[in-house]
């Protein structure tokens, strides 16, 4: 019986018939009520015995659980003893299981001769063969529609040659030459008709003990086992009752922070880490959070989950290594594997450098590559060969040779050395890869790497990754599958939410319900039922304490839905805040001997820069000190509102040079804008230069602004010093002269009507220093009469905005103002700089944001812990 699955079974099985004259024992219950614990201890009561359980870490935790327990029984527990269902079919089977990569490919070859019409628009999916070989394993083709018979009939030939089979064949095929007297199976929820037909011929030749829990799924099996002559032992009453307390979080990391601080408090109080257990409904969304918090945390932690092969670092940089190669050697699928820390360049100075410049250059393809990449390059001419598959297999066996050596020392800690076990285990297992590639491509003849990388792949995305992990004290995290053996004093059940715990099932799109029901597998509604069978389960593992908890937000800040599972007596409030203390305090002052530092470093500054630290100091800490350069994009991400801004800025300063023509001027710039850096062509691109295209016509048909007999300048550089110890720099996007040198600032904006308003809003709230110093600076630098500022927002339709005196053709925009509130403006400006110069050459590096919403646009914001200083502030 698969370890997540349930199989119906409704009928005895044909030629097989109840017997007698060995003692055969069903013990069932519900969850909770020690079936397990009589299982062992009917083991332990006899010495020659075996005791089958359905996964290999339920047999180690069987092996450690009976081991810990040897002093107290007089038989010594041998690791023989105790196995998987899979393990006795090995030598009970004359078949072999069917590798699953194997069990893909000819499922693939299948598909591509037979071409069912059913299936012909999911063939090629690497999902849909995953699922029929789930299929495929557990019904036999009898039981099957005629076009997937067809296929299961073909796959099994084809396995049969090989001397193979699928699982349903070989439990039918199983026939065990010698058995112990006493046979136990615990920890399975249900039995297959062919797993039910097995236990019932084991039962003619020994003594069988099975534990089945109470739930809808085990009742037909049940029936079956009483009809053939097992007596059941009934554990109505549950022997375990812990305490069981809750809370919900804001989100899901909130949630299992809060975890991570309950299982220190416990630990704290004298409780060993491996008393405490973690169970998810399934690995997804969870483990992956779990995983790095209680890292972060500093908690050890064993996951019972299973990850693909190909998901081991060493493995991944094989696999880009591969595909760049197979691609013509694609800079951008190549750089992506020399960022992994696994290749030695990766998170140092050196490979960020090689990043940010090699970054810069893409798209790119072939040869030659960067220096330092010589040993990557030579393997350049694999991809002209076509060698056997075997030599293929020794070839790609060398990609060793490609991860630095490692270097063990005395102070490596148990992560250190947990890591490398899991590469060497993840390099055992590639071995193994391209040895089962290498067979089953035997006698296809020679081949391309790209078939035989193929091959490869399959097997990295199916295989599991087995890394031996021997440590003991540890918080234990599994699935709810996976806890049924389970035991501990605290446990903590997490994400109980609607659709996450309990799942909602659909029908199988592959094999309907009807047709399941009639091949003894299960339906969308027995799935349904198992889902209360599973909390009940997950919730009954703990003796002393059980504590759930749900966040009530999801990723996109939505309202969750608590499971409907929870009981209405346990009270899941908020997790109560707590005092934080970051170990880097959010706000630091300079020392005063940095000061000529942060003099020298900030002789001059822009109206950008002093609108950026009044936003954040960190924040031009970042940018403007420190000149933390963000990471180049992509090439399909260059193409951002920064890279259109300035387009359409170009744009707009070359069609004021020479008006007449007209809107071709917007292609010219675009297309060198978008050559320059690499923008790739595609929908995107053109989707973007037809929208910018139709708001710079919108701003030539504009009527708006129309002044009489003024001149126009366009991008005007200027600088000029607001006092002995800084300058003020930066360049007017457009300045219009009129008569008596009357000047009219302009500063275009790729930016809606709304977000204009704001800005000028925020002018007059001192909060932004642009409009008045661009006013200073038509004065100061350009010796100007400044009289109006205006902010024209280019984006959907055009908007002005701003201040002016009274000047014939501006009455409809902006504000019209005296020229004392224009001085007013150009003294709060200045007098802002100032302010912002004397706190920046004092080291006033605070992270403050003004507006905590625009510090999702921020470069910096990963860096800055704006969270834990706001939740600081709210703490003091």
């Amino acid at each position: 019986m698969s370890a997540s699955r349930a199989v119906r079974s409704s009928v005895i099985p044909d030629g097989v018939l109840p017997y007698s004259g060995y003692l055969n024992l069903l013990i069932s219950g519900p969850a909770a009520s020690g079936k397990s614990r009589a299982a062992l201890e009917h083991f332990q009561s006899h010495a020659n015995r075996l005791l089958i359980v359905p996964t290999a870490t339920m047999a180690e935790h069987a092996r450690h659980a009976l081991t810990r327990s040897e002093a107290r029984t007089e038989f010594p527990v041998r690791p023989h003893e105790i196995r998987t269902l899979a393990h006795c079919l090995e030598e009970w089977s004359p078949q072999g299981p069917a590798p699953t990569p194997l069990l893909d490919l000819l499922i693939e070859q299948a598909l591509e001769r037979l071409r069912p019409d059913r299936f012909a628009a999911v063939a090629g999916f690497p999902g849909f063969r995953r699922s029929l070989a789930e299929l495929f394993q557990e019904a036999p083709p009898a039981a099957l529609p005629v076009d997937l018979a067809s296929i299961a009939e073909e796959i099994e030939g084809n396995l049969a040659v090989r001397g193979l089979g699928l699982r349903h064949a070989r439990l039918k095929s199983a026939a065990p030459a010698v058995l112990p007297a006493n046979v136990i199976l615990d920890g399975f929820f249900t039995l297959s008709a062919a797993e039910t037909e097995l236990i019932l011929a084991i039962g003619a030749r020994a003594d069988v003990t099975i534990t089945l829990p109470d739930w809808p799924g085990s009742q037909a099996v049940r029936k079956i086992l009483l009809s053939a002559g097992f007596e059941e032992q009934r554990l109505a009453s549950v022997v375990r009752s812990a305490r069981r307390t809750g809370f919900s979080a804001s989100t899901i990391e909130r949630e299992v922070e809060e975890i991570a601080r309950r299982i220190l408090k416990y630990a704290v109080q004298g409780r060993s880490f491996r008393e405490m257990g973690i169970v998810l409904r399934s690995r997804d969304p969870y483990a992956g959070v779990v995983e790095t918090t209680l890292a972060r945390f500093g908690i050890p932690a064993r996951f019972y989950f299973q990850h693909p092969l190909g998901s081991h670092p060493a493995l991944m940089y094989f696999s880009k290594v591969i595909r760049a190669l197979l691609a013509g050697w694609d800079h951008e699928t190549l750089l992506s594997a020399i960022r992994m820390p696994v290749a030695g360049l990766g998170a140092t100075a050196q490979g960020d450098q090689l990043d940010f410049a090699w970054r810069d250059k893409l798209p790119g393809f072939g040869l030659p590559l960067p220096a330092g990449l010589e040993q990557l390059a030579a393997l350049d001419q694999w991809s002209r060969e076509r060698p056997e598959p075997q030599a293929w297999a020794a070839r790609l066996k060398t990609l060793r040779t490609l991860l630095p050596a490692p270097k063990v020392t005395d102070s490596a800690d148990r992560d250190d050395i947990q890591a490398l076990r899991s590469t060497s285990a993840a390099l055992a297992a590639f071995d193994e890869i391209l040895d089962g590639a290498a067979a089953a491509l035997a006698g296809s003849g020679r081949c391309a790497l790209a078939v035989f990388w193929k091959q490869v792949e399959t097997a990295l995305a199916l295989e599991p990754l087995r890394v031996p992990d021997a440590r003991r004290n540890v918080v234990h995290v599994m699935d709810a599958y996976e806890a049924r053996q389970w035991e501990l004093p605290i446990v903590f059940v997490c994400g109980l939410i609607e659709r996450h715990f309990p799942q909602y099932h659909r029908e199988d799109p592959i094999l309907g319900d009807a047709a399941r029901q009639r091949a003894g597998l299960d339906t969308a509604a027995d799935r349904q039922s198992e889902e209360r069978f599973l909390f009940e389960l997950a919730t009954s593992r703990a003796t002393e304490e059980t504590i759930l908890s749900y966040p009530r937000f999801d990723e996109q800040g939505e309202d969750t839905l608590p499971s409907f599972f929870i009981d209405g007596g346990v009270g899941l409030q908020p997790a109560s805040g707590r005092p934080i203390v970051p170990r880097v305090q959010p706000y630091v002052k300079g020392r005063s001997e940095d000061r000529p530092y942060f003099l020298s470093a900030h002789k001059t500054l822009s109206p950008t820069g002093i609108e950026s630290f009044l936003q954040c100091p960190f924040q031009f800490f970042a940018s403007k000190t420190l000149r933390l350069r963000r990471r180049p994009p992509q090439p399909r991400d260059r193409l951002d509102l920064l890279l259109q801004g300035s387009i359409l800025h170009r744009a707009l300063a070359e069609w004021t040079r020479a008006p007449l023509l007209g809107a071709a001027i917007l292609d010219e710039v675009f297309e060198e804008e978008c050559s320059r850096v690499r923008v790739p062509e595609g929908y995107r691109t053109e989707a973007v230069r037809l929208e910018l295209m139709r708001h710079f016509r919108g701003f030539l048909d504009d009527t708006q602004l129309a002044l009489r007999g003024w001149s126009t300048r366009v991008e005007e550089n200027f600088s000029y010093p607001l006092n002995p110890l800084v300058s003020i720099t930066g360049r007017i996007d457009r300045l219009d002269v009129g008569p008596g040198n009357q000047a009219l600032v302009i500063d275009y904006k790729y930016s809606a009507g709304n977000k204009i308003r704001e800005r000028v809003e925020d002018t007059g709230g001192g909060h932004l220093v642009q409009g008045g110093l661009y006013l200073a600076a038509a004065q100061r630098t350009f010796g100007l009469d400044p009289v109006a500022m205006l902010f024209c927002g280019l984006k959907k339709d055009v908007t002005w905005d701003g201040w002016h005196v009274s000047i014939p053709g501006l009455e409809a925009l902006g504000t019209s103002s005296t020229r004392e509130f224009i001085r007013d403006l150009i003294d709060n400006a200045e007098s802002a700089a100032v302010r912002v110069h004397e706190a920046i050459t004092s080291g006033d590096i605070a992270v403050n944001p003004r507006d905590p919403l625009k510090c999702r646009w921020c470069d910096f914001c990963d860096i800055c812990r704006v969270e834990s200083a706001a939740l600081v502030r709210v703490a003091t």
